[in-house]
């Protein structure tokens, strides 16, 4: 119920109570003359009525109804201003229990508000205390995970160090094994040159050798032709001799003569074609020195081997070919650097004369390294 419609009602009951009130005073007025009272009265009969008395009697009758009226507005008034009471107690009320009802409303509100912050704040702290766990679990889950991770990462970097540390074993073996093959493979090259170079020297030995008997049978022919043509002149000379002996006998002395200056000249002439000429030392010297040069020129030099030098022995076939090679004196490093340069000058210059090549077959090298 609205403030308006009560309202509206208390004027209602107000104009209801006043026209009852205006019934009850027109019903409780009786205009007609006064009832004789029916009980046996005396009877004073009069002939005169007193206009005084009848004035007064009008003027009480009026006094009685404006009593009435007074009375019946005073009622009404009283009614009307208990009416505004009980309406204003009526609306008071109203406002009271409106205001009770918003109070309780407000209450429910209040209520219902506190019990929403506090749900909400329960579900808060439920849903913190789950997150919480949520992030406790997540945290732990998370530091389970970094340690299979991290162990993961301890036995793969394990088994990593495992395989690098036999990878670098196997490496080892492989080298060692590589190293060893290619120090039997330099060794069966080294032994394949011997091998080669002895056969070589042993092929040049045979065709040397094959050389001086071919050399020696033509020098012995020579010898003979030599021998035969000397006896074909003597007997030619002899000849001669007689024929000049039997032509003059003037002459026979200086014939004779003759001859025998023939004889003794032909005699040196023989004596000079028979006898070996030996070199000399400058000849020998001069073959050394193409021979260094040679093997200078095959010879890999550096910065530590100056002023240092090496004598090395070498013996030759007679086309050059290096037979053997053998250090006598000096660095050991340039020694080995200077026996790798014999070996890849291999043959060495060799001069024609047989005599100086026997002079070289034999010879002691004295290599100084030259950038």
């Amino acid at each position: 119920m609205t403030e308006q419609s009560g309202i509206k009602k208390a004027v209602i009951i107000s104009l209801a109570l006043h026209l009852l009130v205006g019934v009850i005073l027109l019903v409780g007025v009786d205009f007609k003359a006064p009832k004789r009272p029916t009980q046996s009265v005396s009877i004073i009969e009069a002939t005169m009525i007193d206009d005084g008395m009848v004035a007064q009697q009008a003027k009480r009758l009026a006094d009685m109804r404006a009593e009435q009226e007074q009375a019946a507005a005073k009622e009404q008034a009283q009614a009307e201003a208990e009416q505004q009471a009980a309406a204003a107690a009526k609306q008071q009320a109203a406002k009271q229990e409106q205001a009770k009802e918003a109070a309780r409303v407000a209450e429910q509100q209040q209520a219902l508000a506190a019990e929403k912050s506090q749900a909400q704040a329960e579900q808060k702290k439920v849903a913190e205390q789950r997150q919480a766990e949520a992030n406790a679990k997540a945290a732990a889950e998370a530091a389970v995970k970094e340690k299979i991770a991290a162990e993961a990462k301890a036995l793969a970097a394990k088994q990593q160090a495992e395989a690098d540390a036999k990878a670098l074993a196997a490496k080892k073996v492989a080298d060692a094994k590589a190293a060893e093959a290619k120090k039997a493979e330099d060794a069966k090259k080294v032994a394949d040159a011997k091998a080669a170079a002895a056969k070589k020297a042993e092929d040049a030995k045979k065709v040397a050798d094959a050389k001086a008997a071919a050399a020696k049978k033509a020098e012995d022919a020579k010898k003979v032709a030599d021998a035969k043509a000397a006896a074909a002149k003597k007997a030619e000379d002899a000849k001669k001799v007689a024929d000049a002996k039997a032509a003059a006998a003037k002459k026979a002395a200086a014939s004779e003569q003759a001859l025998k200056d023939l004889e003794a000249m032909m005699g040196d002439d023989l004596g000079k074609s028979t006898a070996v000429k030996k070199p000399s030392k400058g000849d020998i010297d001069q073959a050394v020195a193409a021979i260094q040069a040679a093997v200078i020129r095959n010879w890999s030099v550096s910065n530590l081997m100056l002023g240092k030098q090496c004598v090395i022995n070498v013996r030759l076939a007679a086309d050059g070919l290096v037979l053997k090679s053998t250090v006598i004196s000096g660095d050991q490093a340039v020694c080995q650097s200077a026996l790798v340069a014999i070996n890849k000058a291999s043959p060495l210059p060799m001069p024609k004369d047989p005599e100086l090549i026997k002079e070289l077959q034999n010879s002691n090298l004295t290599l100084i390294p030259r950038l």
